[in-house]
């Protein structure tokens, strides 16, 4: 009975040792994983990023950093294949602690290696300290930064009279940004930003009161002056697609505009708004047939386009002052404010839908600001530069269906 009392227990000694000797293995027999101990953090805008020397352990699959933000737990991966793993989203200015594991393949996790570190300030703070508001016609321009190009919604509130007249929400990933809010009255105003980011952050309320300058389309029908501009293309291809089509305020399926005839000479055109203006935006829509959605950017409809301004039109200029000159000096480029050079938003070849783009041909158009500084101007000289067929404009045969300009005849 004794010896019997002997094996036993030596069987028992022998199950303790064995079962220690396997205290690092899993039930699969993968062996607990090595813990990383060499790290380094470089803090971010609203978090850091953590590298480290991942452990030269055949076990390992994976990285995990898990962490606390805002009282929620949340947990970050990584490949075995890289060193680095980002934990963002703090907004806090208290040091914040991160739990960093090695994983194998069944999900045995190495001991911990607890890091600390402070993130640098939140980013919808740091945007909100970058926001800056222009006063302009019909409302304001609102730029922001965005320093780690993260999603951001921009809402903007208006009260007029402590009344909540507007309430909008722009999303942004760009890291220098703009936004225009228009359709305002000129009266003041208190314009309210706030800035919100993906994982629920929200900044303080910046508020900006202004009175937006007054705004106005200018009035239609304008005016033909291309004979006094030597150069100018006087073709028409017909009376359905003669000169004043792109000024009489039809859009839309069927709107024929300003068609050319192929082959003449000129890629220009000069027209009076009829009264001195300064300009803040204008709209370009194209040239339509009836629910033909590819007339949008083809069928000779002009893609980019320059244009000058002057508020006179001196008709006794020599005919070398109008040319087309690279170089501007001596012509009229010297003399004329220079609007800018415009390229349409190609939404056919950004992956836009059928509706979209016939949305943005026949209905919105193309809407292009105008520099705040831009002086007034009542004619304006408009640069046929390309179709969709190319650049120049191929044959010189190019079309549009209408332009509307903005702005103030109320001049300081």
């Amino acid at each position: 009975m004794n010896h019997l009392k002997k094996i036993y227990l030596l069987l028992f000694l022998f199950s303790i040792i064995l079962y220690a000797c396997n205290a690092d293995k899993d039930k699969t027999g993968f062996e607990k994983p090595t813990a990383i101990t060499d790290y380094e953090v470089t803090p971010i805008n609203g978090g850091g990023i953590i590298t480290y020397a991942v452990p030269n352990d055949p076990n390992i699959l994976c990285i995990t950093a898990e962490y606390v933000r805002n009282g929620e737990p949340y947990a970050e991966r990584s490949s075995y294949f890289k060193n680095s793993i980002r934990v963002e989203g703090f907004r806090t200015s208290e040091p914040v602690t991160v739990k960093l594991y090695t994983e194998n393949h069944n999900e045995d996790r190495s001991d911990p290696l607890i890091i600390e570190f402070t993130p640098l300030e939140g980013l919808v703070d740091v945007t909100k300290e970058s926001l800056n508001f222009i006063t302009t016609f019909g409302g304001v321009v609102l730029s922001w930064e965005n320093l780690l190009n993260t999603e951001l919604n921009v809402r903007l509130l208006a009260f007029i009279d402590g009344k909540l007249e507007r309430d909008e929400i722009y999303f942004s990933t760009l890291s220098n940004d703009r936004r225009s809010y228009r359709g305002f009255e000129a009266v003041e105003t208190t314009f309210a930003v706030i800035i919100g980011d993906k994982w629920e952050n929200i900044s303080d309320t910046v508020y900006y009161k202004t009175t937006p300058i007054f705004e106005m389309e200018v009035p239609k029908p304008w005016g033909d002056v291309r004979t006094y501009v030597k150069g100018d293309n006087l073709t028409e291809l017909q009376a359905s697609h003669a000169f004043p089509k792109f000024y009489d305020g039809i859009i839309g399926g069927g709107s024929f505009g300003y068609l050319n005839q192929a082959g003449s000479e000129g890629n220009s055109f000069t027209f009076d708004i009829k009264e001195v203006y300064k300009l803040s935006r204008f709209k370009f829509w194209p040239s339509l047939r009836d629910g033909i959605i590819s007339d949008v950017y083809r069928n000779v409809n002009i893609t980019e386009f320059e244009m000058w301004g002057s508020p006179i039109l001196e008709t006794n200029k020599p005919d070398e002052y109008w040319a087309d000159n690279e170089n501007p000096t001596g012509t009229f480029k010297e003399d004329w404010e220079y609007l800018g050079y415009f390229a349409r938003e190609r939404l056919d070849l950004l992956g836009a839908s059928d509706t979209e783009i016939w949305q943005r041909g026949a209905v919105d158009g193309d809407e292009y600001e105008l520099p705040l500084e831009l002086g007034p101007v009542r004619y304006i000289r408009f640069f046929a530069r390309a179709t969709a067929d190319g650049k120049p404009v191929p044959n010189n045969y190019w079309q549009l269906g209408e332009l509307s300009f903005f702005g103030t005849n109320i001049i300081e």
